[in-house]
């Protein structure tokens, strides 16, 4: 009887609405795309340049970690604002919760107040939007160059047989 009491006066729900211990059920639209994590690539190599740490300390950074974490929830914030990818989705790229993700983007723009660091972070707008102007622009190309040199040998042997 104690055992049942101590289930019943235990929390059901955890604070992100999931029973303890059962894994988290994605929406459809949480699942990031090949395009999303090229994108999210792309943003965290940009600013692994711009705050002077590792990638790696970005992904695995805890509280402690000041420069790291602020650089990820810069990371979260342009991803959202930059490429308009729905918070969710963005919080399953950087294996977040929604509401972390929110708190990122709410942080990122009481630090926007200030001039420098707004310049800063216009700056990498700029750059990671540039930047992947150019990568899907290079990658359409190829994509055409190759269809066209498909079709091309398919069009010489074709006049080969005859």
């Amino acid at each position: 009887m104690p055992q049942l009491l101590k289930q019943m006066s235990a929390p059901a729900l955890s604070g992100d609405g999931v029973k303890p211990g059962l894994p988290r059920v994605r929406a459809a639209n949480d699942v990031p795309s090949r395009l999303s994590r090229q994108r999210r690539d792309l943003v965290m190599r940009a600013l692994s340049a711009g705050f002077g740490v590792s990638q790696r300390a970005m992904a695995s950074a805890g509280r402690s970690e000041a420069r790291a974490v602020l650089a990820r929830q810069c990371g979260i914030y342009l991803m959202h604002v930059v490429f308009s990818i729905p918070l969710p989705a963005v919080a399953a790229l950087f294996r977040k919760d929604r509401s972390t993700a929110a708190y990122a983007c709410q942080r990122v723009e009481d630090l926007r107040d200030a001039p420098a660091f707004d310049a800063f972070l216009h700056d990498l707008e700029l750059a990671v939007s540039a930047l992947d102007s150019a990568i899907q622009l290079r990658t359409k190309h190829e994509h055409k160059d190759s269809f066209l040199q498909k079709a091309d040998d398919f069009l010489q042997e074709e006049a080969n047989a005859w």
